[in-house]
Parts: C-alpha cells; structure tokens; sequence
C-alpha cells in the first residue's frame, strides 16, 4: 500500500482521511459507499478504482475488504489487499485499440471500393457516398463492411445498380 502511494513504511501515520485524500476525486464516492455499506455490520466488498500517489501519478486499483463484526454487530475491524492493475489494463486497451485499427484497415479496401461504385452509379463524391453505404448499414443492421462486401458481390454479378437501389429505398 505505501509503495503505491509513493511512500515508505513508517513515513506517515496511515488514517482513513489519508487513505480517502489519495482516491481520484470522481471515484471518492464509490470507495464510501462500499466502505459504509461494509461497516454497516460486516462483509465484503471489492471495487477498481484510481488512486493518486504523493507525485500525482494516477494509477487503476483493486481493492478487496473484508470487515468483521464483533459480538455488539459492530465492525471492529477490517482487513483487505489493493492491487495495481494500472499497467495490465494500459496493455489490455492498448491491445483492444490495436485490434481496432486492424480491424477498421481490415475493411478499408472493401469499404473504397463499394464508397467507387456508389459514386459512378450516383454521381457523388466520396463523402457522399460513404453517407449513403453508413446510411444502409443503418438501415440493415448490418455492419459497414458487410454492406460494403454485398455490393462489390453485386458489382462483380453486374447487379449493382439494382442492389443500390434496394438499399437506398430501405429509407
């Protein structure tokens, strides 16, 4: 815990109102509603959260609790562990923002080409007709490369004036 907070054993006198004035100002609500719940009578509680070390640096936590009750019902005390996690779920969103850039180039290709054949059947430009292929993907529930693949199915068939038209009367 001291280490996380950019502290020592022994530097501070750890308090409750220390613990709190380390927790992201927008997550100090829901680390004292699981606190107040748990010193209701006991139990566990678990939460990710932020915290800010004494240099300001954010980092994402687990925190585990476990408070127990005496023979009164009232929490005499309360035990638990925080990990950080700050460096997993950067990687995990840095893998998750990777895979969908792969996935939007993926497509890309697909996408311009159907974004050429709207554009010579209808006579618009680009932005125009990527309009026109966001609007039947919309329409369709389909997703944009999917609409984007029929019509080049349909181009290669030499159907793609009547497969447009179906697609734009779906409005």
């Amino acid at each position: 815990m001291f280490g996380m907070h950019g502290l020592h054993p022994g530097e501070v006198v750890p308090t409750f109102e220390l613990f709190m004035a380390h927790k992201h100002l927008l997550d100090r609500g829901q680390v004292l509603a699981v606190w107040a719940e748990l010193l209701k009578g006991g139990g566990q509680g678990a939460l990710l959260h932020r915290i800010n070390d004494i240099r300001g640096k954010e980092r994402r936590v687990f925190s585990a609790l476990q408070a127990e009750a005496g023979p009164t019902g009232q929490v005499d005390h309360v035990r638990g562990f925080m990990v950080d996690v700050t460096q997993s779920l950067r990687i995990e969103s840095q893998d998750a923002a990777q895979e969908a850039i792969e996935r939007v180039y993926a497509h890309r290709d697909l996408i311009e080409q159907a974004k050429g054949i709207v554009m010579a059947l209808r006579g618009i430009d680009g932005p125009a007709a990527f309009d026109v292929l966001a609007a039947a993907s919309q329409q369709t529930n389909a997703k944009l490369h999917v609409v984007a693949e029929n019509l080049v199915e349909a181009a290669a068939r030499g159907t793609a004036a009547e497969h447009l038209a179906g697609l734009l009367n779906l409005h």
